[in-house]
């Protein structure tokens, strides 16, 4: 019997992405302003600008709403990250059993030798989520770090596939 699994996990919006879409808004404002009244000098290409600009900081603003999905079949994770409900990235396929430990981040496992892996791969709403799990896995060469927010049927179904890996 086949095992499909599937998760969406909308990023949360940090501090960081509101003033970047603020000062976008902001700034398209003001240059959108400042060239109006220079349009009866040069026409064309001033008026492109004022098209330009505020599609330019829409297209910013809506590229950061980021989902993850994750979709577990027959011991195989999938990670995508899809961008403003459009566009679409897989960030990750690996088998389950090439993990080296999956552990929830709030837990003993999560040791000082993982927090310093530099390949990280953080698909998770938020880092200060109490549900995110990590997975340690070799990725083209270089040890890497997973950060997930799995629901209960795919930890179940993951822990099922890697038993001793696994730590719920």
């Amino acid at each position: 019997m086949d095992v499909f699994i599937e998760k969406l996990v909308k990023k949360q919006k940090t501090p960081k992405d509101t003033l970047t879409a603020i000062g976008l808004i902001v700034a398209s404002l003001v240059v959108v302003f400042f060239i109006i009244p220079m349009i009866p000098f040069v026409k064309g290409f001033l008026i492109f600008f004022i098209i330009a600009i505020p599609f330019f900081a829409y297209y910013v603003i809506r590229s950061q709403n980021i989902e993850y999905e994750y979709a577990y079949t027959n011991g195989e994770l999938d990670v995508d990250k899809i961008v403003a409900e459009s566009r679409r990235k897989r960030l990750l396929s690996v088998d389950c059993k090439d993990f080296e430990i999956v552990a929830k981040l709030s837990s003993d496992k999560y040791l000082e030798e993982y927090k310093n892996i530099p390949n990280r791969i953080e698909a998770v709403s938020s880092m200060t989520s109490p549900d995110v799990y990590f997975a340690v896995f070799e990725n083209g060469g270089k040890r890497t770090i997973l950060y997930f927010e799995p629901d209960e049927k795919m930890i179940e179904a993951m822990w099922k596939y890697i038993p001793r890996k696994f730590f719920k």
